[in-house]
């Protein structure tokens, strides 16, 4: 009797578990205990690399973040690490844009915000940065471990600016924000079209976390990609 108690409770536990993903086991399930080559495009403060050094060991990162006091940041707090910052976005051309900051910095984009959260729409300045093609950086297509991408927007530019790679299958496991809601001036939601475009590429979509809504309705999501073998 007391054994088909435990047994229920454990069913329920595991069903209720399963109704979001755990990104520290879903991260190794993919890279095991081998030393990672990662590389974090849109990187802000770092706290997405923060986490990730709980529990990883890197051979080597790369950190993306066009706002220049932020790279320095990163590189100060991860001193022991084999990090390079660049102070440049990445895209799906090789050239100089406008790049809107925001008071929450983690807002900051290559565009401008529309209305839907006017309570984040503190501009403090316009500035100038450079973007390039993840391609033309990591033209060698050596073997990355796990890609973050979260570029509030440009999300499909970057992946088309790494096209190479891709085709390549090149890197193991890719983190993408994918947005069914479009907080910025001329950008639109990106699921299907990014779904779509990493098909094409033989990535499949395999989970998704930290979903987040407005007004009952998806407003964003991660989600993991991995190269179909």
């Amino acid at each position: 009797m007391l054994l088909k108690y435990y047994q229920k409770l454990d069913d329920a536990i595991s069903y209720l578990a399963a109704s979001f993903c755990n990104e520290k086991k879903l991260i190794k399930s993919v890279l095991g205990n081998k030393r990672i080559t990662y590389i974090d495009i849109g990187t802000n403060q770092g706290t997405y690399l923060e986490f990730l050094s709980n529990f990883l060991k890197f051979k080597s990162v790369d950190c993306f973040e066009p706002q220049e006091e932020l790279c320095n940041v990163v590189k100060l707090n991860n001193s022991n690490l084999n990090i390079k910052t660049h102070s440049i976005a990445l895209s799906n051309t090789n050239q100089i844009k406008k790049f809107y900051n925001y008071r929450i910095s983690s807002q900051s984009s290559l565009y401008k915000q529309n209305n839907t959260f006017k309570s984040l729409k503190h501009l403090e300045k316009i500035s100038k940065v450079k973007t390039k093609k993840f391609d033309s950086i990591f033209n060698k297509l050596r073997k990355i471990s796990f890609c973050k991408i979260d570029v509030q927007g440009e999300e499909i530019n970057v992946l088309k600016g790494m096209s190479k790679n891709l085709a390549k299958q090149s890197i193991s496991l890719i983190k993408i924000e994918i947005s069914f809601i479009s907080r910025y001036i001329n950008t639109k939601p990106n699921f299907y079209e990014i779904i779509n475009f990493m098909k094409k590429k033989n990535y499949y979509l395999t989970s998704i976390s930290k979903i987040k809504f407005k007004n009952n309705k998806i407003l964003l999501m991660d989600a993991f990609f991995e190269p179909k073998r």
